[in-house]
């Protein structure tokens, strides 16, 4: 910036903080700078301090206490959205967590997908049984599904590791499992997801913590009087001023 520019920007600063001065201060220039005023500018500083100290922890106190009671909704709706989430799980389960993948077969946590020549769909794990043997060219997995049904995938072993394949086979037989103890458990657990379900929205307590205290905020500034006290200070300064330059202050 050019030395000219400075010297505006100077000016303009200077400009807005006289004008600031003689707003604060009404009644013209000696009112608003002379030090034979001070102690008057002084005093209705006091006055305006006080109102605005105790009125800026009141809006903090409210706010605060505002803030609590959203807070403590946002919590509930949560905790009820999780609940309600953790059962829609348990009722319709879906696929679940993808674990690995074989040719023509995907596993997932709750369901072996198959897309093979003579089938496509999803086997559920917790009613399936696998094996598989190797020659010296192919692999073989056989799959028999909940109704019977043996489903073959084939692939070559040049194109596949058999050390791949056997830990695929693990992971079906591992899943398998883990299916088999979920559904065991899943009418047990069906029961507590409703139950905590239900708990977590009947259980209120902590908005209805936050509305107590938000009400007892709210009535205990309506009735304190130092605000009301400070409002008249400050009326009391305006006349004084009024009194002494002719203007009445904002």
């Amino acid at each position: 910036m050019h030395a000219w520019g400075w010297i505006l920007l100077l000016a303009l600063v200077a400009a807005a903080a006289v004008g600031r001065q003689l707003y604060r201060y009404p009644g013209g220039w000696k009112f608003a700078f002379a030090s034979e005023y001070g102690a008057a500018r002084r005093d209705l500083d006091r006055a305006r301090s006080a109102v605005s100290g105790l009125e800026r922890t009141a809006r903090k106190e409210l706010a605060g206490a505002r803030g609590a009671v959203e807070a403590a909704a946002t919590a509930h709706r949560r905790r009820v959205r999780d609940a309600e989430e953790h059962l829609a799980r348990l009722s319709d389960p879906g696929r679940g967590v993808y674990r690995a993948e074989l040719g023509g077969l995907c596993l997932y946590e709750h369901v072996l997908a198959v897309s093979t020549d003579d089938f496509s769909g999803d086997l559920p794990l917790h009613e399936i049984a696998v094996r598989s043997d190797h020659t010296r060219t192919a692999g073989h997995l056989y799959l028999v599904g909940p109704n019977g049904r043996q489903h073959l995938v084939t692939y070559a072993t040049a194109d596949i590791a058999e050390e791949y394949v056997r830990k695929f086979v693990v992971d079906i037989h591992n899943a398998v499992a883990a299916a088999k103890s979920f559904q065991r458990d899943r009418p047990a657990q069906l029961r507590q997801a409703k139950a905590d379900l239900h708990r977590a929205m009947n259980d209120t307590s902590e908005q209805e913590n936050a509305r107590l205290r938000l009400e007892q905020v709210t009535a205990l500034q309506g009735s304190d009087p130092r605000i009301p006290a400070a409002r008249q200070g400050l009326a009391a300064a305006h006349d004084r001023w009024q009194e002494l330059t002719g203007h009445r202050p904002s």
